[in-house]
C-alpha cells in the first residue's frame, strides 16, 4: 500500500481502489465505471503495472 501513497494521480488511486474492491476489470469496464476516457486510463494502467500494483491477465487488470 505504500506504493499507492506515492502515486500523485487521483485517477491512478481511483483505478487501484476500484480494482481492489472489484477484483478485476477490463480497461473498458474501468472507463465506464469511473466515467473516464479510455485514452486517459491506458497510461494510468501502464503506470500501475510498472509500479507492480496491478497486473494484466487476458485483457483484464487485477491488483497484485
Amino acid at each position: 500500500m505504500s506504493s499507492l501513497r506515492t502515486l500523485s494521480s487521483e485517477t491512478a488511486k481511483l483505478v487501484y481502489l476500484y480494482l481492489t474492491e472489484r477484483g478485476e476489470a477490463t480497461a473498458d469496464e474501468l472507463a465506464a465505471a469511473l466515467d473516464e476516457q479510455l485514452l486517459t486510463l491506458l497510461p494510468v494502467l501502464r503506470t500501475l503495472e510498472r509500479e507492480g500494483l496491478v497486473a494484466k491477465r487476458g485483457g483484464r487488470y487485477a491488483p497484485t
